[in-house]
C-alpha cells in the first residue's frame, strides 16, 4: 500500500466537465464500497445494480479504479485516493450527472495504527440551477486513532469549509464509532450551519457498537425524501439516499 502521488484524479471528459446545473430537485447517494470490484460496471449506471431512481450525485467510500478509468457507474468522477498500487487507486470517489469540479483533497496528516494508511476527504463544486454553487464534501474519517487525532482531522478538514457559504452537503463514512466521536462530530456540523439527514427507517444503516458510521449532512437546500437501503450481499456497509430541493422549488 502506498501514499498516492497524484490528487485529486479527475477523469471527467471536457464536454462533460461543463457548468451544466443540477436540477431543482436533485438525488444524492452515499455508499462505503468495502473495495469491491466493479469494474464490469464501469459503464452500466448504478440503477442496473441497486433498484432506484437514477441519482444525481454518487459520494462513495473505499471505490476502486483502474489508471486511466474514464467512467464509474456510467458516470465521470473526481477521485481522491489514499491508497494508490500499481494496479489501482482506493479512495472516496464523487461522480456526477452534472457539472463537477475537483476542489480540494484533504489527505490526513495522521495514519492509522496498523496498517499505516492515511484517509482522504475530497471538496468538490456543482452548480445549481438558481446561479448557486454546491459545495460536497464526500469523506471517509480516520480510524483506529485516539480522539485527540480524530477531532484533529475533522478540524483539518473544517479549516478548509469555514469560509466557504451557501449551500454543502458533507456525505460518507465518518467511522462514528463511539458516543464521543459522534459528539464531536455532531459540534464540528453545527459549526458550519449542517443540519442532519434522517431516515424514517434508520435500522439499514451501518453502525458498530450500537452507534452510526455513516451520515448525510447539508444546509440552505430542503430535504424532500431519504432512504437507507438494504443490500448486505454486495458490502458490509448499505447506501443512503437523500433527495434534496432548492429553497425555491418544493415540491
Amino acid at each position: 500500500m502506498y501514499k498516492p502521488k497524484f490528487t485529486p484524479l479527475s477523469h471527467a471528459h471536457p464536454l462533460e466537465q461543463s457548468e451544466h446545473p443540477l436540477p431543482d430537485c436533485f438525488t444524492l447517494l452515499t455508499w462505503n464500497l468495502q473495495k469491491v470490484d466493479f469494474g464490469h460496471y464501469i459503464h452500466r449506471p448504478i440503477e442496473t445494480l441497486l433498484s432506484i431512481r437514477t441519482p444525481h450525485l454518487l459520494s462513495l467510500q473505499e471505490a476502486a479504479t483502474r489508471p486511466m478509468q474514464s467512467k464509474f457507474f456510467d458516470l465521470p468522477f473526481v477521485m481522491a485516493p489514499n491508497i494508490q498500487t500499481q494496479k489501482n487507486h482506493y479512495g472516496v470517489l464523487t461522480a456526477s450527472t452534472s457539472g463537477i469540479t475537483p476542489h480540494h483533497q484533504c489527505l490526513t496528516q495522521t495514519r492509522e495504527l496498523g496498517i499505516m494508511t492515511h484517509k482522504t476527504a475530497l471538496i468538490t463544486t456543482h452548480p445549481l440551477n438558481d446561479g448557486n454553487w454546491l459545495t460536497h464534501v464526500n469523506i471517509h474519517a480516520i480510524n483506529f486513532v485516539p480522539h485527540t487525532l480524530f477531532k484533529k482531522e475533522l478540524q483539518l478538514l473544517w479549516s478548509k469549509l469555514a469560509h466557504l457559504e451557501g449551500p454543502m452537503i458533507i456525505s460518507g463514512d465518518f467511522n462514528t464509532w463511539n458516543r464521543t466521536r459522534l459528539k464531536t462530530l455532531h459540534h464540528a456540523t453545527d459549526q458550519l450551519g449542517l443540519k442532519k439527514v434522517e431516515y424514517p427507517d434508520s435500522h439499514n444503516i451501518k453502525t458498530l457498537m450500537r452507534q452510526p458510521l455513516d451520515h448525510i449532512f447539508f444546509r440552505d437546500l430542503v430535504l424532500t425524501e431519504s432512504n437507507a437501503l438494504h443490500v448486505p450481499e454486495i458490502s458490509d456497509h448499505n447506501p443512503l439516499i437523500a433527495t434534496f430541493c432548492l429553497p425555491r422549488f418544493q415540491p
